[in-house]
């Protein structure tokens, strides 16, 4: 379902000439619910306030966004929800918003099995014209991976220098002798909210971190490796293309999943304005 900045719509209808569908210059933000509540909505759109910023594309207020929301869970009797936010230059004059809403159900398969994932060929800028933070289309090399090793859930880039940096639609992390290691914001990734509150959970559970430079060869000899983005979470890695494998769930992955409910989700910096 379609929310087309005045009225929820079974298909989407947009203004042809708004140069966020016409040039990709937008910027936006997903949102999934848990218990039917939106998750870190507030970090949300602080995130999706300092890409507009970048962009100069006006955000709608944090009450809109969340009307909009509440309106869309009346509406659908779904287990859980998925929004995908858009903010364009058509739609900041009129202060309002793009909302895609559907369904999200669990798969305990990702957990249990865990996924595979590649290496990209290609390359990722460190320092781009359109910086990380900013969610857009404008960087756009995410999709055109995504179709390009659609049989992989994923596909990890490697930046310039070698160095690991996040796959096209998560972050990552691997686990060495007791360790959670994760690339660096420097190293030219996106700051997820769900890596943040990964890091956050390390803390609570006094769990040495390492953010920094990460090599190849580190990742492909670490005892375990694990992607998180917002629609799932966290996600144990079994298997790197051409044969790097790892142990699924690992003793550390399982500790994140198994805290997540009693010391994420109940966290009230995740709930802040909800």
């Amino acid at each position: 379902m379609f929310y087309n900045g005045l009225e929820w719509l079974e298909y989407p209808l947009i203004v042809g000439d708004d140069p966020g569908f016409m040039r990709g210059y937008s910027v936006y933000e997903v949102v999934r619910t848990y218990a039917k509540a939106p998750f870190g909505l507030k970090k949300h759109y602080e995130r999706l306030k300092k890409s507009a910023d970048f962009l100069g594309i006006e955000v709608p207020e944090y009450s809109d966004i969340l009307r909009v929301m509440n309106e869309a869970m009346t509406i659908h009797d779904f287990s859980e929800y998925r929004f995908r936010l858009y903010i364009t230059p058509g739609t900041s004059k009129k202060k309002t918003f793009y909302c895609y809403v559907e369904e999200i159900k669990e798969n305990h398969d990702l957990t249990d099995s865990g996924v595979v994932i590649n290496i990209a060929r290609e390359r990722k800028p460190v320092s781009p014209v359109i910086p990380y933070y900013v969610k857009s289309p404008l960087n756009g090399y995410g999709e055109y991976l995504r179709r390009k090793y659609d049989y992989y859930y994923d596909t990890l880039l490697i930046n310039e220098f070698g160095c690991v940096t996040e796959c096209t639609m998560s972050n990552i992390f691997l686990v060495s002798q007791g360790v959670l290691i994760t690339p660096s914001l420097k190293s030219g990734i996106l700051p997820g909210i769900t890596r943040e509150n990964i890091l956050m959970l390390a803390s609570k559970l006094s769990i040495e971190v390492e953010e920094r430079n990460v090599e190849i060869w580190e990742l492909l000899s670490a005892e375990e490796v694990f992607i998180s983005h917002t629609s799932r979470g966290i996600v144990p890695v079994r298997r790197i293309i051409p044969d790097f494998t790892f142990s699924v769930p690992g003793v550390m992955t399982e500790t994140f999943i198994s805290n997540w409910a009693d010391l994420v989700l109940k966290d009230p910096s995740n709930w802040e304005g909800f």
